[in-house]
């Protein structure tokens, strides 16, 4: 009796004891389930970007790099290109996806190809491949011509229901954190899940967005709101027009040029742009040169005189996203512009020469409109000083203003085309005296330029 009882103690302290450990051990799994994002082709780099900002937080995303190398290890070394949209030929390309997500140990892979497609149309084709042999639960294109909006809803539409099927549930995923009121003497060792806790958050953060940022705000790369810097370098073609309004003596000549081929550089740095403090993340330094080539004056009949031309912005700008995609500039700083006719000294009295130090201040918008995006400002420049011509007038005022419209055409992930419209024109007004050598009623000197640009936005 005495030995059958020991043995009944001891099988039902061995039941309790399985069924009090037996539903932590089954849910662990639940909270550690990951995926993989790999895209190939035009703009890979922002589709990843949009597909991980639908993964749900208790699903993580792993390291794009580490996923790629799974994959060249399965034996998938070249793209996999438009073979993925054929069924009939893409079956060793999706035996090696799966092979790969199970030696990065996945859940599934959310496999994408970006392309162009028979009819000419810009789409990017996915696929979700898991360790099952059938159907495959995601397959097909979403266009890519519209906006990104446009973009990010048609993902969500065909990636959503499969994301939300896969991920665990916050309250499983929840489970193994220290819960509040836990056993005595645990503080310490609650305290450091919690950092632990912590830290997996922070890294399936990186692991969403790469160095791009996610959910939670943080910068993304290539992305006008958040960009940490941006550098534009092109070819402009610039014009200028000076006359006199209501002229007197015969001393005032006008002056025009169109068409003068000029260099222009300029570019944007947001130091603090990877931060989340207010106001100062979206506060960046920009600066800009334009320098005319080459650019000759002549009167009349007489010898090419050499000219210089040329413009040097330097400012303070607050960028501040309004919507989803759209970019309000407000900026101030200064603008130095020089026009100067090298000629000689009984000429030069009569050339429109100017050095205009201008504070500038303006506002700035981007828009996107379909697949790219439009640019548009207006500035008000204010003058320090204003250079040779108006020194001659009595009395002399000047005031100006600016304006600039554009095309921005994306070419691959983070470089842009540009095609930009700038104007900008002073007017000025005179209290000439009777018996001043130079008499008139005021002046319009004004600028334009049609500028050719590439642009990196980092």
């Amino acid at each position: 009796m005495s030995l059958c009882g020991r043995i009944l103690l001891g099988l039902s302290a061995a039941t309790v004891t399985t069924f009090a450990l037996s539903p932590i051990a089954l849910a662990a799994p639940k909270g550690s389930k990951s995926i993989a994002i790999h895209i190939e082709g035009p703009n890979a780099d922002d589709i990843r970007e949009d597909i991980a900002s639908l993964v749900p937080e208790t699903l993580k995303v792993v390291d794009a790099d580490a996923f790629s190398k799974s994959l060249r290890g399965a034996g998938q070394t070249k793209p996999v290109g438009d073979a993925l949209v054929a069924k009939a030929q893409r079956k060793k390309a999706i035996d090696r996806i799966r092979k790969a997500g199970k030696a990065a140990k996945v859940e599934g892979v959310i496999y994408g190809v970006s392309r162009t497609n028979k009819k000419k149309k810009k789409e990017v084709h996915l696929v979700y491949v898991d360790e099952n042999a059938g159907d495959l639960a995601v397959d097909g294109a979403v266009p890519l011509g519209g906006s990104r909006d446009d973009r990010k809803k048609a993902l969500e539409e065909l990636l959503g229901p499969t994301l939300s099927q896969i991920a665990p549930a916050a309250a499983a995923a929840d489970e193994d954190k220290p819960k509040d009121g836990g056993d005595e003497g645990d503080g310490a060792k609650d305290g450091d899940d919690e950092k632990d806790g912590d830290g997996d958050k922070s890294a399936d953060d990186g692991d969403k967005g790469g160095d791009d940022g996610d959910k939670g705000g943080k910068r993304k790369r290539h992305d006008p709101r958040s960009a940490l810097f941006s550098v534009e370098a092109g070819v402009e073609f610039t014009g200028r027009w000076f006359e006199y309004s209501d002229p007197v003596t015969q001393n005032l000549r006008p002056y025009d040029v169109f068409g003068q081929p000029a260099l222009s550089i300029s570019g944007e740095v947001y130091p603090l742009a990877s931060t989340d403090i207010p106001v100062l993340k979206g506060l960046g330094i920009t600066a800009g040169y334009m320098l005319a080539l080459g650019l000759n004056s002549a009167v009349g009949e007489g010898d090419p005189i050499s000219t210089t031309y040329q413009r040097i912005n330097l400012g303070l700008r607050e960028r501040l996203s309004i919507g989803e995609s759209s970019v309000l500039g407000i900026s101030a700083g200064l603008r130095l512009l020089t026009f100067e006719v090298d000629a000689p000294e009984a000429l030069a009295r009569t050339v429109p020469n100017v050095s205009y130090t201008l504070v500038r201040g303006g506002l700035d918008l981007r828009v996107p409109a379909g697949p790219v995006a439009l640019a548009l400002g207006a500035d008000y420049l204010f003058p320090l000083s204003s250079g040779p011509v108006y020194d001659r007038f009595a009395g002399a005022s000047v005031q100006g203003i600016g304006a600039m419209a554009g095309v921005l055409v994306p070419v691959t992930t983070g470089v842009e085309a540009r095609l930009l419209v700038e104007y900008a024109r002073f007017f000025s007004s005179f209290e000439p005296a009777i018996g001043d050598p130079y008499v008139a009623g005021g002046a319009i000197d004004q600028y334009l330029g049609v500028r050719l640009a590439g642009a990196y936005v980092y």
